[in-house]
């Protein structure tokens, strides 16, 4: 969905929706989402210190919690070894049908999925066609 409000408009339907915040929030989001009704569902033991599942209505909701290393680095909790670029987080809120939301760099997002990719995940159509646009993007922005 960041390429969504990136551009404005829904480019897909969406069946989750991925969310990155600071690890120190983590225990006071997860009590808010049990209390607002959310179901939260296991994650495998390598991805319990850096993300948290939750249902509701069908939809999968993922929390990836990020921290920064001793050179205060952006890194994701857990994973010291993938040291996100310095402009991943932009201090800019987006707009898409009435949400405002911050948004990671397309950059960040496209070496997200390239990341992926190096350690052996298999792109899904939905990852090439992201990564269409997300160059697409970039290329407006230079």
């Amino acid at each position: 969905m960041a390429i969504d409000f990136l551009l404005g408009k829904v480019t897909r339907l969406h069946d989750d929706i991925d969310l990155i915040t600071w690890i120190q929030y983590r225990d006071q989001l997860e009590s808010a989402l049990v209390e607002a009704g959310y179901e939260q569902v296991t994650v495998k033991e390598e991805f319990r210190g850096r993300q948290s599942d939750f249902q509701k209505d069908g939809v999968d909701i993922t929390f990836c919690y990020i921290t920064t290393s001793e050179d205060r680095s952006i890194i994701m909790n857990g994973l010291p070894e993938w040291v996100w670029r310095f402009d991943s987080l932009l201090p800019q809120r987006f707009m898409l049908n009435g949400i405002s939301a911050y948004v990671l760099n397309p950059r960040q997002l496209l070496e997200e999925k390239e990341v992926y990719e190096q350690i052996g995940r298999i792109p899904r159509p939905k990852d090439v066609e992201s990564k269409k646009v997300l160059h697409r993007i970039i290329a407006e922005l230079n």
